[in-house]
């Protein structure tokens, strides 16, 4: 593990956060009951309905436990893209730190995949930062980032600030 500016914690393969070892965090925490509901809502016959929820399945790769959890995703380039919320306080998406199997779920419909984190302090995070900003203004208000619709267009210097904390799981699809 190397230390980032501001001495946080960095996994140097991956260069990605890593939340400290005594950070409650570390361990799958017991589901909240608004995911059991959402992970109940997505699975069930109405779970089409959920916008662009979907849920998540996978094996961890160290424990073989299976996890299921909701997140967001959205297509992007012939795949799909999960933005990880708050990634210092969650540990789910080490696992994709290079491919690995993943499900995604929604209603009675289940796509099989192969997931892999893209950092945003890499240029191709970056990148990616940038397009999901781009389309998803709620994320790019709260990031402080300037409104297209304002006619101000983000900098680059503050999109890269903005990316440089956010992990993304970006899943190709099986054909």
């Amino acid at each position: 593990m190397k230390l980032a500016e501001g001495s946080a914690p960095v996994d140097a393969v991956h260069d990605v956060p890593t939340p400290a070892p005594s950070s409650p965090s570390v361990g799958h925490p017991p589901m909240s009951r608004f995911n059991r509901f959402f992970v109940r809502w997505l699975s069930s016959p109405l779970g089409f309905l959920s916008g662009r929820a979907v849920l998540v399945r996978y094996h961890g790769r160290i424990s073989g436990n299976r996890y299921q959890l909701p997140v967001n995703a959205t297509p992007y380039e012939g795949g799909i893209l999960i933005k990880v919320g708050k990634p210092e306080g969650k540990i789910w998406w080490r696992n994709f730190t290079s491919p690995w199997p993943i499900e995604l779920v929604r209603g009675p419909r289940v796509v099989r995949g192969s997931g892999v984190v893209i950092a945003g302090s890499t240029g191709r995070g970056q990148r990616v930062a940038a397009d999901y900003f781009a389309t998803h203004s709620g994320a790019a208000r709260r990031a402080g980032l300037p409104r297209a619709r304002d006619g101000k267009a983000p900098t680059a210097e503050q999109l890269q600030a903005a990316a440089a904390n956010l992990v993304f799981v970006f899943v190709t699809l099986e054909r």
